[in-house]
């Protein structure tokens, strides 16, 4: 029987609501499909056979069952699927409507809720895989309450409409700790709500290093760079590149047993870290700015900082000679390119010779959606894309993704995402260059031509040939530095 991972599935709604809740729980079968009148279901244990009989019997369909890889993940789905009185009802109140747009947002992986104000009533959207998607309208009734009971549930002021406002809910939803970064803003129809979906589970909030998506060649530099004693590491990209999950993916391999003291500065906190002393920064107060924080910071004995973001040049200088005084220090930038972080904290105000000796590694990365398992299909890849990705057009067995959609994907054709990465170890003509007050092209030509390191293009490339994302979206993500 073929095995299936729960996680990457999306169950449409028309779907579930061929098995009764109660049903699909006794019997421990998630529907997942179904096509030419055939049913397919997730199974697990050793008396799956059994169960399938029974829901063939019940549903008068044919069935026919995949194997959950995890059953505990099947329970989990089972739970989050069919929820104990979350489902909708016409007179449903905004409790627990709000407590189901969270539920579906689970269930469908969503990174971000958006609740937007039109100008009668609204709608619900979720930012999936990177991608909006419109879940559901509202009556501008519903739209009102829902508003105020997650104003209220993230002690924020009801009465203010008119001034954008930040907070956060913690719940317990279906036995799950869900954290909720909510902000708002005024429009010209009432008040846009964005609710950001963070985790509470420090094993699941943690991706290993080796699983977000870095080429063994990359993987090696950065796993160099963090064992370095002292010296800063930079990340860089857009927001929603995936630069925090990089950031906590290497405290995850830094905190090891436990043996180093590792401190972060956020602005929020977004995942809470076992093993890692977190301090949130307090900018509305000015309490607790990211300059003040640092400062103390080394006066705790810290052997690793993580920094949120190096916004300034005060913020700056105190990284570089956290790094000077024995610290390894890891941060952001906002920049577009590994090499236009070699040059952005000169730019900052920081003398050259600073960042030379103490910058190790520069990195750029971007997110981009990885083909579903189900649907996807090879191709040949165009004249036009050989050239444009520098593969050999000669080359009979050169085979690309092709996707389609299906209903395990949403009809998306993606399941997930993954990073893009280019990196720049400080070597010593970097710090020759450096100090000479190189530009952005110069250090591209010596790491990219002469040293042949990967660029962002060229880690695309190699991950569309092994068919892990596809060429449309190597296309969108490094568009911007081609």
């Amino acid at each position: 029987m073929k095995t299936i991972d729960i996680n990457k599935v999306v169950v449409p709604q028309p779907v579930l609501d061929l098995v009764p809740a109660a049903v699909a729980r006794r019997l421990k079968l998630l529907p997942l499909s179904i096509e030419n009148d055939l049913l397919l279901v997730a199974a697990s244990g050793e008396d799956a056979l059994d169960s399938v009989e029974q829901l063939e019997n019940i549903t008068g369909m044919a069935v026919d069952a995949v194997m959950a890889d995890n059953p505990d993940m099947l329970a989990k789905a089972l739970k989050r699927y069919y929820p104990d009185g979350l489902h909708s009802s016409r007179g449903e109140n905004a409790t627990l409507l709000f407590d189901r747009i969270v539920n579906r947002a689970m269930q469908l992986r969503a990174s971000d809720i958006h609740i937007s104000p039109h100008k009668s009533g609204g709608s619900v959207k979720m930012r999936i895989d990177g991608q909006m998607r419109k879940d559901l309208d509202l009556g501008e009734g519903i739209l009102t309450e829902l508003t105020s009971v997650i104003k209220i549930a993230a002690d924020l002021d009801i009465a203010e409409k008119r001034t954008p406002l930040d907070g956060n809910i913690n719940m317990n939803l279906l036995g799950d700790q869900v954290s909720l970064r909510v902000a708002t803003v005024p429009t010209v129809h009432g008040e846009h709500i964005t609710l950001r979906l963070l985790t509470q589970d420090d094993d699941q909030a943690l991706a290993a290093l080796n699983t977000i998506g870095m080429s063994d060649e990359h993987y090696a530099m950065l796993i160099q760079a963090l064992a370095d004693p002292n010296g800063i590491i930079l990340l860089s990209g857009p927001t929603g590149s995936g630069k925090t999950t990089t950031l906590y993916a290497a405290l995850r391999h830094l905190r090891g047993d436990g043996g180093r003291h590792l401190v972060s500065i956020e602005d929020p906190v977004e995942k809470p870290v076992s093993g890692v002393t977190q301090i949130k920064v307090d900018s509305d107060s000015g309490r607790v700015t990211f300059n003040k924080a640092l400062r103390s910071v080394l006066r705790h004995d810290p052997d690793v900082i993580m920094i949120g973001e190096i916004r300034d040049g005060e913020t700056g200088d105190i990284a570089i000679k956290s790094a000077l005084t024995g610290h390894l220090v890891l941060s952001t930038l906002h920049t577009n390119s590994a090499a236009g972080v070699l040059t952005r904290l000169v730019n900052l105000g920081i003398a050259p010779f600073l960042v030379a000796s103490t910058l190790r590694l520069a990195i750029a990365q971007r997110l981009v959606r990885t083909p579903c398992s189900h649907c996807i299909s090879f191709r040949c890849p165009t004249e036009a894309e050989c050239v444009e990705f520098g593969w050999d057009s000669a080359d009979s067995g050169l085979k690309v993704p092709d996707v389609h959609g299906c209903s395990f994907c949403g009809n998306t054709g993606y399941s997930g995402r993954l990073g893009l990465y280019e990196m720049i170890p400080v070597d010593r003509e970097i710090k020759k260059m450096i100090i000479s007050g190189a530009d952005e092209h110069d250090f591209s030509d010596y790491a990219y031509t002469r040293r042949g390191l990967a660029s962002l293009k060229a880690d695309g490339a190699g991950k569309i040939l092994q068919g892990r994302t596809t060429v449309e979206e190597v296309r969108a993500a490094a568009s911007s530095i081609f």
